[in-house]
């Protein structure tokens, strides 16, 4: 054991003194770069560089370690940056501007020239072309008598504001590579449009409009690019605007920015120089899905990002002079017929008429895309290069001064009432909340709209009730008719008049969310059938489906009527057209009303032809009783789809009952069990068979193939309807049964409107 322990010894001992390494072995290699202090020491031709780092706190961690990029301007840079500023020497050059050179220059981690081109969190070469520098703008203060022209002004309180203006943001250095060049088809002439100084050969590397010297200088703890000029933070797109070159060329469009922004508190902060604690504000822009007026925000630095939130490329912006502005607002233009002045436009109309001087990317306005450059929506903007007038590639992307105003379809179209009239405010809340705005923009289609003025909705059938009658109120002392985020409407006509009432109650605390969902649900139902997807002649004495699905006929020339207008045998005249790029607006003297009555009811109205097919409903249990109504639905029919009921007239129910296709419905309560349900089967086939799946007036235009509601039989769970082919003039329509052969003609009573069907009379039943 004494042994045992012994050796044990002199193995610890051995292990402890006995492996100790060579010092020289392990030592520190002579020929190891040094860090990125080191380097540019030993390179000889930063010394200013490396005497603005001695002024600031980034000398330490230069020297120290980290993981840094550093563009650094050499010697020479800060001679010609020094006698442009007509500065002697780089001591006169204020501490505040040192450290704002220094912060722009340094990019955290090492990035050579490939990796600068990757995404920071995915490898794909030629990708990126901007790193965040470590530069913030300072906060900025503000009084609100210079913000009377931004959103919510008079809810702030009268006096100064500490805003952080960079909104937590890094300012972006930005630098091209060949290799993102070739990724982007960014050409060299196009680097050379944004840089009119510079130009691009294969192999270089610029940062901004600078030669980079040398690249991936390898350092100890980074990487070091040598730059010939010296950069001061770039401004932003939206800082440019009032930059001093320009004098005051751009403030009329930074006004129309502005009037999208708003102060919003973010946080508290303790001012060091005072030593009290300030509230800080960021200055917003209405951008995103809450509120999209712009397409982004032009002070952002973050441009937008991808999925794994990296920084992207960079916008493009378009920025009419106050001449080009003015010009065309006091020109031969469609919004100068309704405005005097850009602060008189509403904010949808606002956001649409600078839409075309947003793009996604600053390459859509470079030269090898003139003739196809495609705004933010994606429509194509006339811009050419004679039109010119400033550029300057600032942080977060290009801005280009242009002498011209671009428009865009937003006002040519028929979409252009609705925008510029406030006295069709609602009908375009309407058009907006059913999201169809974009596609009476297109000029692939042609329409036609009814125009419904605010005041014209009054005393209109609810479409969706058989007894509900409703009046928008624009008498209350709440009433903007450019701000119809909130609707009133009387309704009247309930049952027992229950709920007769205003929706939403004008003096609760605040509105019902269901009732606001109700008037708007009412009001669109009601403004789509004002809408025709085609140009309407009105001396053609047609009918035209509306996008509700029901129908309007428009005659003499300057008549329309809907269902309920041809009941109360009322017509809307039209009092003036607006002639757009894609169909005509018409200003009406009322609304369209649509038909009044479901089919039951229709039928009852004209017994005197449908008594006997009444009798066939009621017989066959189809109809559902409506409560506080007279009128019933037809209960084997989905009112989301239109329909054509070719109602056999009296005489044609008695052949069918003469020919045993049906028992007379007048005896069949008084049958037996299995045979009355053998008759009301019988009965609601042959009432089913009379219904056809598709509107069909006498227009001369509808045709083809289209399903009754009768089937005989199911293949694959699938009922296997009738098939009917169709015959359509301007006086009658004809259906085949495709099987039988038989055909059914209209007689002399047609198109009868009822809610989402149209009924013609026959004198024979269908087979």
């Amino acid at each position: 054991m004494k042994h045992r322990n012994g050796i044990i010894i002199l193995f610890i001992i051995m292990a402890t003194f006995g492996c100790k390494p060579d010092p020289l072995e392990y030592a520190r290699p002579d020929n190891l770069a040094g860090t990125i202090y080191q380097q540019l020491e030993s390179m000889g031709n930063f010394t200013y560089y490396l005497q603005a780092l001695d002024q600031t706190a980034y000398k330490e961690p230069l020297v120290k370690g980290g993981s840094w990029t550093v563009f650094a301007p050499t010697d020479e840079a800060f001679e010609a940056y020094m006698t442009a500023e007509g500065i002697s020497s780089i001591e006169s050059i204020s501490p505040e501007k040192i450290l704002d050179i220094v912060e722009y220059s340094i990019i955290i981690d090492g990035w050579n020239t490939t990796t600068l081109t990757y995404f920071p969190n995915r490898f794909y070469l030629g990708q990126s072309f901007r790193r965040r520098t470590q530069y913030q703008r300072p906060n900025r203060t503000y009084n609100t008598d210079t913000l009377q022209h931004i959103l919510d002004w008079d809810k702030l309180e009268p006096g100064q504001y500490v805003v952080e203006e960079s909104n937590g943001r890094l300012k972006t250095t930005n630098y091209f590579i060949q290799s993102y060049l070739d990724t982007w088809d960014v050409q060299h002439s196009d680097y050379e449009f944004m840089f009119p100084d510079e130009t691009f050969n294969d192999g270089e590397m610029k940062v901004f409009g600078a030669n980079v010297t040398e690249q991936n200088i390898v350092a100890e703890n980074g990487i070091i690019y040598a730059l010939d000029k010296v950069f001061e933070p770039k401004k932003s797109m939206y800082e440019n605007l009032s930059s001093p070159e320009y004098g005051d060329k751009y403030s009329g469009f930074k006004r129309i920015l502005e009037r999208f922004a708003y102060l919003r508190y973010n946080r508290d902060e303790l001012n060091e120089e005072t030593g009290e604690t300030e509230q800080i504000y960021r200055f917003v822009f209405s951008t995103g899905i809450e509120n999209d007026y712009l397409p982004f925000n032009v002070a952002d630095e973050n441009y937008a990002t991808n999925i794994d939130g990296t920084l992207a490329q960079a916008w493009g912006l378009l920025v009419p002079t106050n001449e080009a502005l003015e010009s065309y607002l006091t020109g031969n233009s469609i919004l100068g017929e309704f405005y005097s002045s850009y602060d008189e436009m509403p904010l949808d109309v606002l956001g649409k008429f600078i839409s075309p001087f947003f793009f996604n990317d600053y390459w859509d306005i470079c030269p090898s895309y003139f003739g196809q450059s495609y705004d933010t929506s994606l429509g194509l903007v006339d811009y050419k290069a004679e039109d010119v007038v400033d550029k300057k590639f600032c942080s977060n992307g290009f801005f280009v001064g242009v002498n011209t105003v671009y428009t865009n379809n937003s006002f040519g179209t028929i979409m252009g009432p609705l925008l510029l009239d406030p006295n069709y405010s609602i009908m375009l809340q309407a058009v907006q909340d059913l999201r169809i705005d974009t596609a009476l923009q297109s000029n692939a289609v042609r329409f036609s709209i009814l125009g419904v003025r605010n005041d014209q909705f009054e005393d209109i059938a609810d479409p969706n009730s058989a007894t509900r009658r409703i009046t928008v109120r624009t008498d209350l002392d709440s009433y903007d008719p450019t701000d119809v985020s909130v609707i009133y409407m009387d309704v009247e006509g309930d049952p027992v008049g229950a709920n007769n009432r205003t929706y939403p109650d004008p003096d609760a605390t605040s509105p019902s969310a269901a009732d606001i969902a109700y008037v708007r649900k009412t009001i669109a139902d009601i403004v789509l059938n004002q809408i025709v997807d085609e140009d309407i002649d009105f001396n053609a004495n047609n009918y035209y489906q509306a996008r509700s699905g029901e129908f309007i006929y428009a005659s003499a020339g300057n008549l329309a009527q809907g269902g309920g207008d041809i009941q109360d045998m009322e017509s809307a005249q039209v009092e003036n057209i607006q002639v757009t790029d894609n169909g005509n607006f018409y200003e009406m003297s009322a609304i369209i009303d649509m038909p009044l009555n479901f089919t039951y009811g229709t039928l009852v109205e004209n017994s005197a032809s449908f008594s006997s097919f009444i009798e066939v409903l009621e017989s066959a249990d189809a109809l559902i009783t409506i409560v506080g109504s007279e009128d019933k639905l037809i209960n084997f029919l989905n009112l989301q789809r239109t329909f054509t009921l070719f109602a056999p007239n009296n005489s044609a129910v008695a052949q069918a009952i003469s020919d045993g296709v049906i028992v007379d419905p007048s005896i069949v309560n008084g049958l037996d069990d299995l045979d009355k349900a053998i008759a009301k089967r019988d009965l609601l086939n042959f009432a089913k068979k009379h219904f056809i799946q598709q509107s069909l007036p006498t227009d001369g235009k509808i045709t083809g193939t289209f399903p009754s509601m009768y089937y005989s039989k199911i293949v694959d769970f699938a009922p296997v309807y009738d098939q009917f082919s169709v015959v359509n003039t301007t006086t009658s329509v004809s259906i085949t049964n495709e099987e039988t052969g038989d055909t059914v003609t209209t007689g002399s009573m047609t198109n009868i409107l009822s809610k989402r069907i149209i009924i013609h009379e026959t004198n024979n039943y269908i087979k």
